[in-house]
């Protein structure tokens, strides 16, 4: 059985796998950011903006966590995603194409809640993978 840690960790790939923006409400703490590569995520609102646009242009959006580690309130998480783009993905037209991209994703869990996430994937892949 997971620590209570990695289940809030986890909880975050249910909002993408379950197409369950809402959920973040619930799983992230009122001070939350999220560093994604280059830019940071404040707050509920901004991540289901963010998670949004993602899940608009890659509706079938899967994550698959291959391998996670916890050292007190973090969270480590090696992760593939693979899905399709066939809607808009933040101003790109749908190319109906097949995406898969790794990344990891490190969590600070505070009360069973995200805090904060650190966050960098393979943006150089998904941007070949989508070319048209």
């Amino acid at each position: 059985m997971a620590s209570s840690t990695v289940e809030a960790a986890l909880q975050f790939y249910t909002v993408y796998n379950e197409k369950r923006v809402d959920l973040l409400d619930q799983i992230l703490t009122d001070s939350y950011v999220g560093h994604v590569n280059a830019h940071d995520i404040v707050g509920a609102e901004a991540a289901k903006g963010f998670i949004g646009g993602f899940l608009d242009g890659i509706p079938d959006a899967f994550y698959d966590v291959k391998d996670i580690y916890e050292q007190g309130d973090r969270v480590i998480c090696r992760w593939q995603c693979t899905g399709t783009q066939t809607g808009n993905f933040y101003g790109m037209p749908p190319t109906d194409k097949k995406i898969d991209v790794n990344g990891i994703t490190i969590f600070r869990i505070e009360a069973d809640k995200i805090a904060e996430l650190w966050n960098v994937w393979d943006q150089y892949t998904l941007v070949e993978q989508l070319k048209a």
